[in-house]
């Protein structure tokens, strides 16, 4: 072979070197290209209530924002439900004036509005620098109405949600010193298995159905109108004596399998009878909210029968465990824990630090991510 056909040769392998290499980057440039277009295709879709907007264009907490020190704000309750009594805010070191009704609405600068209890499916005219929060402790099955229109609104939550603005939970616990009483011996002493006190009896988290399948195998009294014994709200506190005097267990099983959603079922038996051992059943990890190892977790038994038959039995494995949080801790005395307001007027009174928008509240409240609210799969 002569040299210039080796020198052809030689140019002709540089050339197809050169040509596989732009392609290879080609192939690359076009792999991150495609990529990329399908990850913005993938997110166009997602939820809004992953989107808390910090824009100035939307109508929401502006340069015009008010300045607060430690002046007395005044908060309107849109439309407060009789258990939020408007003294929420009186034992608070930051100053609060909780005040009720809609015909402010055009000229206050804080509006509460009451979720679950909202009859509109269309927001009022909301005015330029207003801070609307929406507060509900009720899980987005009870909500009266659909929320989808109510966009780009609220700028706040309040709710027992624990990514909410501020969480506002029934209770909680307090340190205090060691004490000496014997919850285990209280326990042993009690003659009777299990209470349940329930005025709502078809729920979405068919509990009902899950007692009757408990009671196959365990003995439980059901108070209310959904039960044959008695207890009327008006005479509750007696009513919580007898669970303290003769029950070992009390069924607090939520209406709604819901992330985060706990109301004041097991808080009651921590405040009123600390002897007893609760029995939960709800959409939550209750670890996050009450003392670990102090309660039956209806998702750790393979079935209602199973957990029956727990229940039954006189004697119970490692009882102490149960009551160890006696030693140290108690329930706040308070159901309703009034500290979570006086975050929510610290909020207020720092309301430059916490500009957002919820551009979607419909999204956001029904939490698709986590799974939202479930059906039951344990009966």
């Amino acid at each position: 072979m002569d040299s210039s056909t080796v020198a052809n040769h030689s140019q002709t392998l540089q050339f197809i070197r050169r040509g596989v290499l732009v392609i290879g980057i080609l192939c690359i440039v076009m792999m991150y290209f495609f990529t990329t277009i399908n990850q913005h295709q993938g997110n166009k879709n997602q939820p809004a209530f992953m989107v808390k907007s910090y824009s100035a264009k939307v109508n929401h907490m502006t340069s015009n924002s008010v300045k607060l020190n430690n002046e007395t704000v005044k908060v309107l309750y849109y439309n407060r439900p009789e258990w939020v009594s408007g003294k929420e805010f009186s034992s608070c070191k930051n100053r609060c004036e909780l005040i009720s009704g809609s015909k402010a609405l055009s000229s206050a600068k804080f509006v509460i509005f009451h979720g679950p209890r909202l009859t509109s499916t269309v927001p009022p005219k909301k005015s330029r620098g207003q801070v609307w929060i929406m507060h509900g402790m009720e899980s987005p099955v009870h909500y009266f109405v659909d929320l989808s229109n109510w966009k780009n609104v609220f700028n706040w939550t309040f709710t027992f949600r624990r990514d909410s603005d501020v969480t506002c939970l029934y209770s909680d616990f307090q340190y205090f010193q060691e004490s000496n009483k014997s919850m285990s011996d209280q326990w042993k002493v009690k003659n009777r298995t299990a209470a349940w006190m329930v005025s709502n009896c078809r729920t979405p988290s068919k509990r009902d159905k899950y007692v009757r399948h408990l009671r196959k195998s365990a003995d439980v009294h059901i108070y209310g109108k959904c039960g044959a014994y008695k207890c009327p709200k008006s005479t509750e506190s007696s009513c919580l004596g007898i669970l303290k005097k003769h029950y070992r267990y009390y069924l607090g099983f939520e209406n709604s399998l819901c992330v985060d959603y706990v109301t004041e079922k097991g808080y009651k038996t921590y405040r009123f009878s600390p002897s007893t051992i609760p029995v939960l059943r709800g959409g939550l990890n209750y670890s996050l909210y009450f003392p670990p190892g102090s309660y039956l977790d209806t998702k750790n038994f393979e079935s209602a029968i199973a957990l029956g038959k727990t229940m039954s039995a006189n004697t119970i494995d490692n009882l102490d465990r149960f009551f160890a949080w006696t030693k140290y801790f108690s329930k706040k005395p308070n159901l309703m824990a009034t500290d979570k307001w006086c975050d929510l007027c610290k909020h207020i009174h720092n309301a430059e630090n916490y500009k957002r928008l919820y551009s979607n509240i419909k999204h956001w409240l029904d939490d698709y991510h986590r799974g939202g609210c479930k059906f039951p799969t344990d009966l």
